[in-house]
């Protein structure tokens, strides 16, 4: 059987003023996946370079981006720098300026997150998302982690966790009030973004409360300390969530996910839908209940379907799949 041809790529992540560089530290779902995914390509063999804010460490061709190079700027510097015979460039900026754009390379655009506009080849990271931003069209990638990052244990604290930027939509006021109710300890772990909501409707409830407790925006080995002695994660996210990495997170640690059923939830937590609850009241009877499946069996099912490698084998098949499709077309026209 011929080998598959080694291919070379271009990856291109959003850039910003006050980007973090990969692999990140303390927060950056999007980050994490972009990185894990460049990695492991570059561990197949297959030729990478990778355009991220700058003090990326990586094994790929890194092409640091300039603070001011941001949003619709990043094409013409890409193209600049843009590395010769590439065969397929992977867009994940959050406004698709690659894919946007006429380009005599064939592009694939990720959606890690809802936008509008349209694209030629987008991929969504659930099902639902695909449903929902994309009405059905284009492809899905589940986004995955690699497992020799995170630690397992079956020994559990006796505390709840919340893991996840400090917004309304995420949930954050939900994860206060069933601490609340079951009379447990609540530790909250993750970037503040809504300044107002926090020392608003937050710093009050902690200071009420000694139970709860805001322990910052974490990575390293607090990450996964907090992680996998949880005695569960709380995910009562409000929004259309389009994945949720945090989940997988927990679950690969042995940690279970007890989440509210909006977005892609029910779909990655398809192996234990006792888990997924339809209300904030039904949150709280699960975490009362104390019955959660084994940490082994939460690990398995992580390992099952959400690793890095799983990823990288389904976006290598798109990229074959796109890049067969536009040689066919081009073939066609110079006919």
């Amino acid at each position: 059987m011929k080998k598959a041809k080694k291919l070379n790529i271009v990856q291109v992540i959003s850039n910003a003023p006050d980007a973090n560089p990969l692999p990140p530290t303390n927060q950056g779902g999007t980050e994490k996946v972009v990185y894990e995914l460049t990695q492991e390509l570059v561990r197949r063999g297959h030729r990478v370079s990778l355009f991220a804010a700058r003090g990326t460490r990586t094994r790929a061709r890194d092409i640091p981006f300039p603070k001011q190079v941001t949003g619709d700027r990043i094409l013409g510097f890409v193209l600049r720098k843009m590395p010769r015979k590439v065969d397929i460039i992977h867009d994940h900026t959050f406004p698709s300026t690659l894919g946007r754009a006429k380009l005599p390379i064939p592009v694939v655009c990720t959606y890690h997150l809802p936008m509008k506009h349209r694209v030629s080849n987008p991929v969504y990271v659930s099902k639902r998302a695909r449903k929902v931003m994309g009405g059905n069209r284009g492809y899905y990638v589940y986004n995955g982690i690699n497992p020799k990052e995170y630690e397992f244990s079956e020994r559990k604290g006796d505390y709840l966790l919340f893991m996840g930027r400090v917004l309304e939509e995420k949930g954050i006021l939900q994860a206060i009030h069933i601490a609340e109710r079951t009379n447990k300890k609540l530790l909250i772990a993750g970037p503040i973004k809504d300044f107002a909501l926090y020392t608003k409707k937050i710093v009050p409830r902690i200071r009420n409360n000694p139970n709860i407790k805001y322990v910052g925006a974490v990575g390293g080995k607090r990450k996964q300390k907090l992680l996998k002695h949880a005695k569960c994660l709380l995910f009562p996210t409000l929004w259309e969530e389009p994945f949720g990495l945090v989940m997988i997170e927990a679950m690969i640690c042995g940690t279970p996910v007890v989440a509210l059923n909006n977005g892609a939830v029910p779909e990655v937590m398809a192996g234990f839908p006792g888990l997924v609850c339809k209300s904030v009241k039904e949150m709280i009877r699960k975490v009362q209940s104390g019955r959660f499946p084994a940490p082994r069996a939460l690990r398995r099912y992580v390992l099952s379907r959400f690793t890095t490698a799983k990823m990288t084998d389904r976006y290598l098949k798109i990229y074959r799949r796109v890049i067969t499709r536009r040689n066919s077309k081009t073939a066609f026209l110079r006919r």
